[in-house]
């Protein structure tokens, strides 16, 4: 179970087991709840380590910069330090800028310019879900201008007005936070590494007791003190080239970034990062025969969080390298298969809509073949409106037909019915029949897809379509059946009677329908109001009754569900 990072209360302790510094898994506390933008603000629950604010810097113009460095928080070594995730992160921010080496530092105590940069320790996760940040921070009046500017952050160091303290020279840096709501809240410890990691030493210097800790904020007054907190809460300052200081680094996560439900055996909550979808069920894909489409598929992948997933499809040849095939949305895809080598393979993995991959899914190896594939003459085609039965004529080659059987199969799409017609041994060249006429009568009116399929039993295919539309212009019907004795009268009803305007009916009868040439008798204004008398008397092949009709269609749709003979 899970819960998002705004439903923790002020106060409470998130960890990411894979986030470390000095070794240990860092643990922050939940200082602000910004519920107006959605984030929640994170700061180090411990000092966990000692460094200077920024290196006294040798070729800077004014004299206290020179001897105790610059307390200007946008160009200082510890920003610098705290945003950056490079080996070597130092980088001049102003022509006097310089590192943090000892020879820079008070007595040389803790210098980092040789120290990665914080975000180095920090899981790919959790660097990418910092939010940038807006920060304000206030400026001296001696170098700098006073006032304040808005710098854009991941990390950063609170100032006086986000712990409680008063704001420097009436700037507000920010917001308080709500946690810092006493000096006994920023009282705060180093981490047990902090101080075995310092090369500054004191007997006051220890994981059980208060410590000195870096705000951002400089003194307005000088060009070199930057601000801190006291043991005992209160607002002091101090040189910024001091290396016997705390850090406690502050950032803002989305509040809907997940913790875990309940906190683990060290009283914190876990935070949980997106994870990556499940490595994909299966893979398979028929015989690969050179040069020819191959259709892959997978049984799919899920996702934790329900992202949305992509399949990124590769294969190789023999110990040849991965190639990719493409990516689909789709579990399925068609690879053209190479026409050289031994072995295919082929592997997918999933990737979620933020770029998480799962493992691969590796299919097993299979031997390409080399068969030719049979050869359906013709093209495929659209033969338009039929309204009879016809027949498609074509032959079936393959160059193995000497010693390879080739199968035919014929069928028909009729909606979402495939009738089969056929399936059969196809002789190489023969002409073959596609005949229509058997099924003729139950395709429905629309669309429909003449397929023959012709396989040669070594993985070979041919497929040929031909496309027609069944256009139903008239109903058609015809019966005869023995009678006892001589006819005379006959009544014919059809249902429904009544007919749309524009179609037209042709009704035919006879009493001699074995005889061998029938006379036929038209009834067509007589159908389902009045009773015929046959004109014809002759009968010479045995008594019967015969009707036939046929129903054009207008301009709607028509039907005829029964006929009725009544007779005499």
């Amino acid at each position: 179970m899970a819960k998002s990072l705004s439903a923790l209360p002020v106060g409470s302790v998130v960890k990411s087991a894979n986030t470390k510094y000095n070794g240990q898994a860092i643990r922050w506390i939940v200082g602000t709840q910004d519920t107006s933008q959605g984030r929640t603000g994170l700061v180090t629950e411990k000092m966990i380590t000692l460094k200077c604010f920024d290196a006294k810097e040798s070729g800077n113009s004014n004299s206290d910069r020179r001897s105790y460095g610059n307390n200007r928080y946008s160009v200082s070594n510890i920003d610098k330090w705290l945003n950056s995730a490079a080996a070597s992160w130092y980088a001049a921010q102003h022509g006097a800028d310089a590192p943090p080496t000892s020879a820079n530092c008070w007595n040389g105590y803790n210098p980092y310019d040789t120290e990665a940069g914080f975000l180095a320790n920090f899981e790919a996760d959790f660097r990418n879900a910092i939010l940038d940040s807006t920060i304000r921070v206030a400026k001296n009046t001696v170098t700098d201008g006073g006032g304040y500017e808005d710098i854009v952050r991941k990390v950063f160091l609170l100032s006086n007005t986000n712990v409680g303290l008063s704001n420097e020279n009436g700037v507000a840096e920010g917001s308080l936070w709500s946690y810092f709501n006493s000096a006994s809240r920023r009282q705060c410890y180093p981490t047990a590494e902090a101080v075995s990691k310092s090369t500054y030493t004191d007997s006051s210097l220890s994981a059980s007791q208060y410590w000195w800790w870096w705000l951002r904020t400089p003194d307005a007054g000088d060009a070199s003190y930057a601000r801190r907190v006291n043991t005992d809460g209160s607002l002091v300052y101090n040189s910024a080239y001091g290396g016997s200081y705390g850090v406690r680094p502050a950032l803002y996560l989305a509040s809907s970034n997940l913790v875990s439900d309940t906190t683990d055996t060290d009283g914190a909550y876990i935070l949980l990062w997106n994870q990556p979808p499940t490595a994909p069920s299966s893979i398979t894909y028929g015989t690969p025969q050179a040069g020819q489409n191959l259709t892959l598929s997978t049984g799919g992948s899920t996702d934790p969080e329900g992202d949305a997933i992509s399949y990124v499809w590769e294969r190789k040849v023999d110990s040849g390298v991965w190639t990719q095939i493409g990516i689909t949305t789709a579990k399925t895809i068609q690879d053209t298969v190479p026409s050289s080598g031994t072995t295919y393979y082929a592997r997918v993995k999933a990737v979620d809509a933020v770029g998480n991959e799962s493992a691969y899914c590796t299919g097993s190896g299979k031997a390409i073949s080399y068969n030719t594939p049979p050869v359906i003459s013709g093209s495929d085609q659209n033969m338009g409106a039929k309204t009879d039965p016809f027949t498609y004529k074509y032959t079936v080659t393959d160059a193995q037909s000497a010693t390879q059987t080739m199968t035919v199969t014929e069928t028909l799409t009729n909606g979402a019915e495939t009738i089969t017609l056929r399936t059969y041994t196809a002789t190489a060249a023969a002409q073959n029949t596609a005949d229509l006429s058997s099924v003729w009568i139950r395709l429905i009116a629309g669309t429909h897809v003449l397929k023959i399929t012709a396989s040669d039993g070594a993985g070979g295919t041919a497929v040929r379509n031909i496309t027609f539309s069944r256009t139903v212009t008239r109903i058609a019907a015809a019966r005869a059946f023995n009678t006892d004795a001589k006819v005379t009268k006959v009544f014919v009803s059809l249902y429904p009677s009544d007919r749309p305007a524009g179609s037209t009916l042709h009704l035919e009868v006879t009493n001699n329908p074995f005889d061998t040439n029938p006379v036929w008798e038209d009834i067509t204004e007589k159908a389902n109001r009045l009773v015929h008398t046959f004109a014809n008397s002759t009968v010479a092949n045995g008594y019967g009754l015969g009707y036939r009709f046929y129903l054009l269609k207008g301009t709607e749709e028509i039907e005829i569900t029964q006929a009725t003979i009544r007779f005499a």
